[in-house]
């Protein structure tokens, strides 16, 4: 059983004693809401799920594609800053492999803003191997988008990012 987690997002207009700011993507279970001292955002997110973490550091910019760490598993465990609860990474990104999981993500939300990240973890290895293997082309991550679709029976479901990918 993947555990939830949450995600405190530092809000801009707030002096706060972080050095960060990030954005999440992914499948949440709750309203987001502000902390007490409205420093933060609190994200709820569902553990089942794959989430991204963008941060961004002064100097430098990482992403990592997480998911709620499964305790009756052998995967290693893992924390982030600004995030409370244990995840399992299945990917971190720097530099170029950053900006193109960014550009992938605006491109894959562009449908449904959380449709993709319920898409079983192998989605999710295979687009991060195109990523670092510098084949995440918009036509082959759609294509890929369609093939696990296509094997997971996603098309027609409630949850079905669209009924057809344009290319």
């Amino acid at each position: 059983m993947r555990h939830n987690f949450l995600v405190f997002v530092p809000l801009e207009d707030q002096k706060s004693s972080v050095s960060y700011s990030m954005y999440a993507y992914g499948v949440k279970i709750e309203v987001p809401r502000q902390t007490d001292d409205e420093k933060n955002l609190c994200l709820s997110f569902d553990g089942n799920h794959i989430a991204v973490l963008l941060y961004y550091f002064s100097g430098f910019e990482r992403a990592y594609v997480v998911t709620g760490w499964d305790s009756d598993s052998s995967e290693e465990k893992s924390s982030l800053p600004g995030v409370d609860g244990d995840l399992y990474i299945l990917f971190t990104a720097i530099g170029r492999e950053y900006k193109s999981l960014k550009r992938l993500i605006a491109i894959l939300t562009k449908y449904s803003e959380e449709g993709v990240f319920k898409m079983p973890q192998s989605f999710w290895f295979r687009l991060c191997a195109l990523i670092q293997g510098r084949k995440a082309r918009k036509s082959n991550v759609l294509h890929l988008l369609h093939l696990t679709k296509e094997e997971n029976e996603f098309y027609g479901r409630e949850n079905d990012l669209c009924t057809e990918i344009s290319k």
